[in-house]
């Protein structure tokens, strides 16, 4: 009988697997947020969080743990047992948050950003920054203010469809503005600011591609749009 699997091998022999996640644990601990395969990101993030909680107890004991397992163990260890235990006080797990970021040329891999969360600055996340740059793009589009209607998507009951199809692409439209308003809401309870605040920032984003759009005259605004952002807006996980 096949028995389970403890965890990812990621395409290496144990020795050489150990190594990489050790060295990419400490830049991450070190930076607060690295860019590397989503395989790799998902095992990374097992690791990090033993990290914070070892560090959350403090203890002598599990000070030795992490200088045995971590690189350059003066700068990280007082990170883990100090700023990243005061941040995460209250929080008993998920310290990390992995965002999608396409596929890596050449090789085509799945390539992701991994970041600790910023309790204290959640407008300081990478996945905060990409909301603002969608609802801008869709503001962008619309000429309108976005963030009321980002977040109450409504379906137009009176439209007819031609068929079945049309139907059925139209329906998971819906659920994916709906899952982007719960993602919406979500961002806005962390950084705690109300929609009107994030309405703001949006507006400042907007003005900021206008302006740079008026550097590019000979191109569409939409084309500009693409140029300074990701094509594919990666998702908050």
């Amino acid at each position: 009988m096949h028995g389970g699997s403890a965890h990812r091998k990621l395409n290496m022999k144990s020795a050489l697997r150990r190594q990489v996640l050790r060295n990419l644990t400490t830049d991450l601990i070190k930076h607060g947020r690295i860019e590397t395969t989503i395989p790799r990101a998902k095992e990374l993030r097992r690791l990090v969080d033993k990290m914070i909680t070892l560090g959350k107890r403090g203890t002598e004991h599990d000070r030795h743990q992490i200088e045995a397992y971590l690189y350059q163990a003066k700068s990280v260890v007082p990170m883990l047992m100090d700023t990243y235990a005061k941040r995460f006080a209250t929080r008993p797990g998920g310290f990390t948050r992995i965002i999608p970021m396409g596929h890596r040329k050449g090789d085509h891999a799945p390539m992701a950003i991994i970041e600790i969360l910023n309790t204290e600055q959640p407008e300081a996340e990478v996945s905060f920054s990409y909301l603002v740059r969608s609802l801008a793009s869709m503001q962008l589009k619309s000429e309108t203010k976005i963030v009321d209607i980002a977040m109450a998507p409504k379906m137009d009951e009176n439209k007819l469809f031609a068929d079945k199809r049309e139907f059925k692409k139209a329906l998971e439209e819906q659920k994916a503005r709906e899952r982007f308003a719960l993602k919406m809401k979500r961002a806005i309870r962390n950084a705690q600011m109300s929609p009107e605040q994030l309405q703001v920032i949006v507006d400042a984003d907007v003005s900021n591609a206008q302006k740079i759009h008026e550097r590019h005259t000979g191109k569409k605004i939409h084309r500009v749009v693409k140029e300074l952002w990701p094509e594919n807006t990666p998702t908050m996980v």
